[in-house]
């Protein structure tokens, strides 16, 4: 049986993402760059949520799929999945996320220098990764910014996060669909 329109949860997904939305359309409508920005990370925040509830409801098993597999299923429909959590953990746990000019990383990182070498380095297109050796580079969720937009490794560039966004929200009304039916 799918989820009824009248489902808490339902209709808590769908608030969220009115709520990213508009917050993303009043960023692109501003002219002042700093509530620009805060708006941006608003919606950065309700975009998340919008997931959350979904996969909240997998644990609770208001849908006929595991957590793991609603994950699976969200992570190839929604664009930049994965870079918006990371941007939220990183706003909301590790450091507040701001618009800084030059290149910027926020970690967890370690660097494990066994029998060779193990270098993070910043580059114009994105993190550069050597190693050698049992040496490893280990992200945890590294947020690598230049000039206030994000790393994107899906993309292999940096992107703007009012694009992310956009990619996002824009998939994210079949997303729902897709979590009805289960």
């Amino acid at each position: 049986m799918p989820v009824a329109d009248s489902d808490p949860r339902l209709e808590g997904i769908r608030e969220q993402y009115a709520r990213a939305t508009l917050f993303l359309r009043e960023a692109l409508e501003s002219h002042d760059a700093a509530l620009r920005f805060r708006k941006l990370i608003a919606a950065v925040y309700f975009a998340r949520a919008v997931v959350e509830i979904m996969l909240e409801a997998a644990d609770m098993e208001v849908v006929k799929v595991s957590r793991a597999d609603l994950e699976t299923r969200l992570i190839a429909r929604l664009p930049g999945y994965a870079l918006l959590e990371v941007i939220r953990i990183h706003d909301f746990h590790r450091f507040g996320v701001l618009p800084r000019p030059g290149m910027f990383m926020g970690g967890m990182v370690k660097l494990r220098a066994q029998g060779g070498h193990a270098v993070l380095a910043f580059g114009a297109d994105g993190p550069i990764i050597s190693q050698s050796g049992q040496s490893r580079v280990i992200q945890q969720r590294a947020l690598h910014m230049a000039d206030g937009r994000v790393y994107d490794e899906e993309a292999g560039g940096y992107i703007a996060i009012e694009e992310l966004l956009t990619k996002f929200l824009g998939a994210v009304p079949e997303a729902i669909n897709e979590f009805k039916s289960l």
